[in-house]
């Protein structure tokens, strides 16, 4: 049986953030690509490049990471139903949003559920996220009015922890917050506040969607 996708039916517009893709083998990441053509040359000589064959229907499979980003009306599913678009979209007032969402959690569970994973599985997780094409880098400058908001947030989520993996980690595609705060808060606490149909719209190696850390990085190819 042929695998349902997700395909674009603009094809001749540039979408949000350009077209752009995540090689799931690596963590490598194209970006700012304006034509589709361009995409998958790139996407194609770094599959060579690493001497990683080439997926089976790797083009679909582009286009269909591309899509599991876009807003709704930009995609639908290769049997010609529309997708309902992305969950969420990256604008500052929605990871301010989601921030302060996961700041209030984490404050109340302090009243009884421990707050903080390990910095091993944080380690771990923030892995994962870099290599996530739902890390989304934000759409604004990072030394404008809401960021230096969304920092703070951040910093009052986290404290002083950290991972190596820190620099790469920019927002969740999913549900808006700051990737860098989220992988230190136990996912007990953060599964709370979130609807089922988000944790559902997460890929299958997210951390938030199995907590079995090792089958999430077999799923990625990590």
């Amino acid at each position: 049986m042929k695998m349902i996708r997700q395909r674009l039916v603009k094809l001749d517009v540039v979408p949000p953030h350009s077209f752009r893709f995540t090689v799931p083998e690596t963590g490598f990441r194209v970006e700012n690509e304006h034509t589709m053509a361009g995409l998958l040359k790139l996407v194609k000589r770094h599959y060579e490049d690493n001497n990683i064959p080439l997926p089976k229907d790797w083009e679909a499979a582009v286009e269909d990471q591309i899509c599991s980003q876009l807003p709704l009306g930009w995609c639908e599913w290769t049997d010609g139903t529309p997708t309902r678009g992305a969950v969420s979209v990256l604008s500052a007032e929605n990871i301010i949003k989601g921030v302060t969402s996961l700041l209030t959690m984490a404050k109340n569970a302090i009243k009884g559920d421990e707050v903080f994973v390990s910095t091993e599985e944080a380690n771990a997780r923030a892995e994962i996220c870099a290599r996530c094409y739902q890390n989304v880098p934000a759409g604004f400058c990072g030394g404008c009015g809401a960021m230096q908001k969304i920092t703070s947030l951040v910093a009052q989520v986290k404290g002083g922890r950290s991972t190596p993996s820190d620099k790469s980690l920019h927002n969740c595609g999913i549900c808006g917050c700051r990737n860098e705060a989220i992988v230190h808060v136990n996912r007990k606490v953060l599964l709370s506040g979130e609807k089922s149909e988000t944790t559902e719209a997460r890929p299958a190696w997210c951390w938030l969607k199995t907590e079995d850390l090792n089958k999430a990085k077999s799923e990625q190819h990590i």
